[in-house]
Order: C-alpha cells, then sequence, then structure tokens
C-alpha cells in the first residue's frame, strides 16, 4: 500500500489552516449575508484557494486538494473537513469548489486530456444527474449490472441531454461541463464547452445566492465522449453525496453557532431566552441534527473502494430533512429578525433547502435503495 499523502498527524493542523484560510480570506467578502459576492470576488477566492491548495491544481500528480486522490483515507478527511469549514462561511463557494474538484476528479478518472484553460479555477463543472433524478430504481440496477429491458427506456430518458434540458448550478464562470450521457445504447462521459450547448439563464434560485442556475441541452456529438464504467458513475455520485452531505454539515454548524451566540444575549421576560425551556429545546434539536451529520460523515470517512452508494444517498435521505428543520429552528431562535437578510439565519435556511434538493433531491432515493437491494 503507498504511503498516504497525508499523515495522520498533519490532518487537523491543514483543517485549522484552511479554518484560518475561511476567516482571513472568506469571511471578509461574505460577512453582509444580504449582499451576495461579486462574480470577481469569486474569482480572486478561487485564485486564492488554488494557491493554497484546497483547489486541485495543474500539477501531473495529485496533491491531497479537494476530492484529488480519494482512495487515501486522509485525503478524503481532509475534503470532508475543508468543505465543512468552506460551506460554514459560504455555503455557495464550498458548492462551486466541490463541483470543480468534482469534474477533475472525473476527468483523471475517464482519461479526459484537459487543457490549461480547463483547468483553470471554477472553468469546469460537473452534473451527476439527469432530468429524472437517479432514474428511479433504473440506475440502481445498471450500476449493479441487472438493468432489464424494461430500464433501457428509463436510461435513454433519462440521459437524453438533446430533448430534455438539465438545470446546472454553478458561477458564471463555467465554460466546461462534465456529465453522463446515453451515447448511442451505452452510458458515456460527455465533455463540452459552453459554446457547444444550448444555455438559458434560469431566474434567481431560493438560495446560494453567490451562484447562477442555466437550463442547458447539448446533442449527443458534441463535444468529446467517452465510454463510462459503473464504477465510475458510482465513484462520481458517491463524493457528490459526501460532498453535499459535508457542505450541509457546514451550514448548520454556522447556524448553531449563529443560535447559540444570540441565545445568550438577548433578553425577554426579565432572563435571557437560553433559559426558557422552548428555546433549550430548539438549541438541543439544532445541535442533535449537527451530532447525527457528525457521526455520519465520521462514518463514512473511508477510502472511496469502501464507500457504499447505498449508504450515502441513504444518510442523505436521514440527516438533509433534519439539517433543513435545524436551520429553520436557528432563525425562530433569532424571533422576528431572523427574518431580516441581514441577520443571517434567513440565508442559511435558504442554503440549506437548496442542498437536500441538489444531485436529485431526496425523494427518488427510496426508488434507488429499494432497486439497489432487489435480487
Amino acid at each position: 500500500m503507498p504511503p498516504s499523502l497525508i499523515a495522520a498527524d498533519d490532518l487537523q493542523p491543514l483543517l485549522d489552516e484552511v479554518s484560518r484560510f475561511c476567516s482571513a480570506e472568506i469571511a471578509l467578502i461574505t460577512a453582509r449575508p444580504e449582499i451576495p459576492a461579486t462574480a470577481d470576488d469569486v474569482s480572486k477566492l478561487s485564485q486564492s484557494a488554488l494557491e493554497f491548495g484546497i483547489l486541485p491544481g495543474m500539477d501531473q500528480e495529485p496533491g491531497f486538494a479537494l476530492w484529488e486522490q480519494p482512495d487515501d483515507v486522509n485525503v478524503i478527511a481532509f475534503s470532508i473537513g475543508a468543505l465543512k469549514q468552506i460551506a460554514s462561511v459560504n455555503a455557495g463557494l464550498a458548492l462551486a469548489w466541490h463541483r470543480h474538484a468534482l469534474a477533475r476528479f472525473l476527468a483523471r478518472a475517464t482519461g479526459f486530456q484537459l487543457t490549461e484553460t480547463q483547468q483553470a479555477p471554477l472553468a469546469l463543472t460537473a452534473i451527476s444527474t439527469g432530468h429524472h433524478g437517479l432514474a428511479r430504481g433504473s440506475l440502481a440496477r445498471w450500476l449493479n449490472q441487472r438493468a432489464a429491458n424494461k430500464d433501457q427506456p428509463m436510461l435513454t430518458d433519462w440521459l437524453d441531454r438533446t430533448t430534455h434540458k438539465t438545470t446546472v448550478t454553478a458561477t458564471p464562470q463555467w465554460q466546461h461541463l462534465i456529465w453522463p450521457v446515453w451515447h448511442k445504447g451505452i452510458m458515456s462521459w460527455q465533455l463540452l464547452n459552453r459554446k457547444e450547448v444550448s444555455v438559458v439563464p434560469c431566474r434567481p434560485q431560493h438560495g446560494l445566492d453567490e451562484l447562477a442556475t442555466w437550463q442547458v441541452s447539448a446533442c449527443q456529438e458534441a463535444g468529446v465522449v467517452i465510454k463510462a464504467t459503473p464504477q465510475q458513475i458510482s465513484s462520481m455520485l458517491i463524493l457528490d453525496a459526501l460532498g453535499l452531505l459535508a457542505i450541509a454539515a457546514g451550514i448548520n454548524q454556522h447556524g448553531e453557532a449563529m443560535a447559540r451566540a444570540f441565545a445568550s444575549l438577548r433578553r425577554q421576560g426579565g432572563r435571557i431566552i437560553n433559559q426558557h425551556p422552548a428555546v433549550q429545546t430548539m438549541l438541543a434539536t439544532i445541535q442533535q441534527a449537527q451530532w447525527e451529520a457528525e457521526m455520519a460523515l465520521n462514518r463514512l470517512t473511508r477510502p472511496l473502494p469502501r464507500l457504499s452508494l447505498k449508504d450515502l444517498l441513504m444518510a442523505r435521505q436521514q440527516l438533509h430533512p433534519k439539517l433543513c428543520l435545524a436551520a429553520n429552528l436557528a432563525m425562530q431562535v433569532h424571533g422576528g429578525i431572523g427574518y431580516m437578510q441581514d441577520c443571517g439565519p434567513e440565508k442559511l435556511l435558504r442554503d440549506q433547502n437548496m442542498m437536500r434538493l441538489q444531485s436529485g433531491g431526496i425523494r427518488e432515493i427510496p426508488l434507488f435503495v429499494h432497486a439497489w437491494g432487489e435480487m
């Protein structure tokens, strides 16, 4: 077994450095929750993250940046911890960096040769799903090599990027996209230039204010197409789900800190409100959600070959609703001002709701899990 890229004793000091980077760089630009960071600010932060080592660089040998070498358990631990720290300051930035790093991982795993322009921070992004989310049970059967004739129409329609538009949420700077397609009867990867696709801007979304959303479609013959394997598709879905959980935990970490700080200062009825049983119950529920998220992420901190897609999706199904409830309670602890945009909890709730909807949302996970367990 090759030596780990990160020694276990070095992991926490590295995450402490990421925390200082978030406080010194990101927090200065995203401190006003009612004012989203500009595209220029996001570009500058992303360049700083590249130089710091959070985002993958252009070196031939992978390092320990986000998702660079996920077979290494300490690199997985760094990616989870870094995304939590970043999301605790700004969830939109964390999602953009996560998807860029995921796209870089896919390029290495599939053999796409990226140009220097494509490797630039935020130039490349990735989408893991089609317009039916997780293709109901058909994708699970395909991944387990048990797809039947009845699954072919669903898989074909699920990844029909020509007929159906796909929602892409990313920074305005994205220029290249990797996604799975159903190409000539087989599942494949498609690497596209933005100039080769139809891009229709959407109205501003519910949350993730630093990002924008487009409806994207492309013909099967556009860009570069490479056959996909079940292992590659599974790895992408695993890392995407793991990243989404880490970001959601980071949002709740921020919300818990805000709720506790406010509840220790605000007075009502002659007492600090954290002495009121109703507020104590809300704070305990927020803390419980964070504890469950941390425990799940600890269990899932394994090398990529030892991670189960079923486990990741079930964790999403269990945790995202609880984390959305916790975000709502963090806003409730603040009372009326919690609904104001310049206070902060309102944005955390919107961002958390958007995390629940990413990569197919959680409505189709029960169908996927059921199909996964079919004999």
